[in-house]
């Protein structure tokens, strides 16, 4: 029998695994093969199995799709990955993501626990990257620090060019879009209530 297709295991997971192992358990609980799941979700096999090796991060919304696929839900996931609700996260235990269609911009979350009221995230956003020209908006409020770099931010249509030590605060249902004017990355330390990921 190929490797690909044991049993799963049951037992408790380590700290220290990523989310591919955690999508490989969900996929061969409900008896799928990655050919199975290649064709429900229109991803090959093999991008699949890097996925579950931790090889590829897949971005947020290849991720919803691998989860719809598998009849579960990312706060679930998020849920299996780390049901003993931890209180330290360590770095090798983050998640990064990054989203469809915006280049050069990654999130990675630093309380992947998905449950609470308050998610953090590092932000890195690349020279000349940026969340796209149209202001977007969500429930919640948010707070973002600039660690490094520079961003251009824009708050209902007010520009705000932050330097590092400058902290952004507004209510997330103002429309907001940032860019990265500099020659650097732009890296910030972000949270925000309502988790969107």
């Amino acid at each position: 029998m190929p490797n690909d297709e044991r049993a799963p295991d049951t037992s408790e997971s380590s700290a220290g695994e990523g989310i591919g192992k955690f999508l490989r358990r969900e996929r061969l609980e409900r008896g799928f093969t990655l050919e199975k799941l290649a064709e429900k979700t229109g991803l090959s096999r093999s991008y699949l199995s890097n996925v579950e090796r931790d090889v590829n991060s897949p971005t947020i919304n290849t991720l919803r799709t691998i989860v719809d696929a598998l009849g579960t839900t990312l706060g679930r996931l998020f849920h299996t990955i780390d049901r003993e609700r931890r209180v330290l996260t360590r770095p090798e235990e983050r998640v990064e993501l990054t989203r469809a269609g915006v280049e050069g911009v990654t999130y990675t979350l630093l309380n992947p626990k998905h449950g609470g009221k308050l998610e953090m995230m590092m932000l890195e956003v690349s020279p000349g990257a940026s969340s796209g020209t149209n202001p977007h908006t969500h429930g919640g409020e948010e707070v973002g620090l600039l660690l490094s770099g520079e961003l251009d931010y824009w708050v209902d249509g007010v520009h705000h060019r932050l330097q590092p030590g400058d902290c952004v605060s507004f209510d997330s249902s103002l429309p907001h879009r940032y860019s990265n004017p500099g020659n650097v990355p732009a890296v910030c330390v972000w949270s925000e209530t309502l988790p969107g990921f």
